[in-house]
């Protein structure tokens, strides 16, 4: 029996509450408020600051179009960084890409990785414990730095750009990122939803144009997520891979099994509207 609403304030104006049971737990931590909470619509919601994170029903909506762009962008990813993340979701479909020996992730708050380990099973599958799996507590500004040409694809799988996640959206950041990834790697972030945030998304795509030979955006759905319309961006030192034939015969002899991406869909993500388009002049070869 359900005991009342979870809202969040996600624009001035604009609340999206869940239906929901008391929080099977909510605690302070160093750097934020965690809570897990079970509703009705998503089944176990994942908040950080009253933010909602992942939920269980719409995960794969996010992750698989942060993850599977990137890494069949690559003819055969190795080594993944993924940045943030501590929720596991990026990780375990990292894995499902046969090539992938190791993955990397660097999150600051070790109460969201123990959390998720407890409480969110449905997202991670297990993947924290995995054996490619390193799991490591530092801020990435100061970890990132230190890898130089050590990764096939960096994955920023991190909050919005406040409080701990403000890092991770600085030019110096992703300069650093590009100088973890070896010869042909490429990254992924998520830039955050531009129709009530069109600020985060346009900045960016400048940072990394800075950093990056070539920057391209594309967008996906997520229901939990303010207006359900997410942004991401593509990077790289090169023209990213995204001949559909190329990327159905990846997708097709890597094994994978997806709720919501598919080559097809790679290629669509990047049709942007006319609004989102003027915020993002990119750098890329078309």
């Amino acid at each position: 029996m359900t005991t009342g609403w979870i809202c969040e304030e996600q624009a001035p104006g604009v609340r999206l509450c869940l239906e929901a049971d008391e929080p099977l737990l909510r605690r302070r931590t160093a750097h934020q408020e965690i809570a897990v909470v079970p509703t009705r619509a998503f089944g176990r919601a994942l908040t950080l600051d009253g933010r909602y994170m992942v939920t269980e029903r719409d995960w794969p909506f996010y992750h698989e179009m942060l993850v599977h762009p990137a890494l069949l962008s690559h003819a055969r990813p190795e080594r993944v960084l993924v940045v943030g993340g501590g929720d596991g979701g990026a990780a375990r479909l990292a894995l499902e890409h046969p090539s992938v020996r190791e993955v990397t992730l660097v999150e600051i708050d070790p109460e969201v990785v123990a959390v998720a380990r407890a409480h969110l099973g449905a997202v991670h599958g297990g993947s924290l414990d995995a054996p490619r799996v390193e799991v490591v507590i530092a801020p990435a500004e100061e970890f990132v730095p230190t890898r130089p040409r050590e990764f096939d694809a960096v994955l920023i799988d991190s909050t919005d750009p406040v409080g701990p996640g403000q890092a991770l959206f600085e030019p110096t950041f992703w300069a650093a990122c590009a100088r973890a990834l070896q010869a042909g790697g490429v990254l992924s972030l998520q830039a955050g939803d531009p129709f009530y945030h069109p600020e985060v998304l346009a900045g960016a795509i400048s940072g990394l144009g800075r950093a990056f030979a070539f920057v391209r955006p594309y967008l996906g759905f997520v229901p939990s997520y303010p207006s359900g319309l997410w942004a991401y961006a593509l990077a790289g030192d090169r023209s990213l891979d995204t001949e559909e034939g190329l990327l159905d015969e990846r997708f097709r002899s890597r094994g994978l099994v997806t709720r919501y991406y598919t080559p097809r869909l790679h290629r669509a993500a990047a049709v942007l509207p006319r609004f989102v388009e003027d915020l993002t002049p990119t750098k890329e070869a078309r």
